[in-house]
């Protein structure tokens, strides 16, 4: 059994024979993967397949769960290029202010973005082209950033 993130390559799918495949394939995109694997008589799980649904009723939503991990590690890897605290700090030296972060999207890695530079301390703003975003991610953070299209 191979668990692979993203779609194999043609030289991958050789390699994987008549085995058995958990992945993110995107057939309609893949159709001579697909083909290939079929030939080879390869057992796939498609994981970008498996319907995806915001209820805790389905385990099984692996697009919202990896964007949940995109969202967090976006931020502890951008808190390691700022140089600094994201919260503010007062030192002998004086007051260093919090960091400022915006999170460009307000799906689910946006969300996650937000709730993780937050709980570091850092001020948060958000910008989103959908209203209907904005609608269900207010309250989660400090400000949104309105454009001319989320108010039409």
């Amino acid at each position: 059994m191979v668990m692979k993130l993203r779609p194999p390559t043609t030289e991958e799918a050789t390699q994987l024979g008549n085995k058995t495949l958990i992945s993110f394939i995107y057939p309609a995109i893949n159709k001579d993967l697909v083909q290939q694997l079929a030939n080879q008589q390869a057992t796939v799980f498609a994981m970008d397949c498996i319907p995806r649904t915001l209820s805790r009723g389905q385990t099984y939503d692996a697009l919202s769960s990896q964007a949940n991990i995109a969202g967090y590690r976006a931020v502890i890897e951008a808190a390691n290029e700022f140089g600094r605290f994201f919260a503010g700090q007062m030192t002998a030296a004086g007051k260093v202010p919090p960091a400022k972060v915006l999170v460009l999207g307000t799906g689910v890695a946006g969300l996650a973005a937000i709730q993780t530079a937050k709980n570091m301390g850092a001020i948060v703003r958000a910008f989103d082209v959908r209203s209907r975003q904005m609608i269900q991610a207010h309250g989660v953070f400090e400000s949104f950033l309105f454009s001319v299209h989320s108010l039409m």
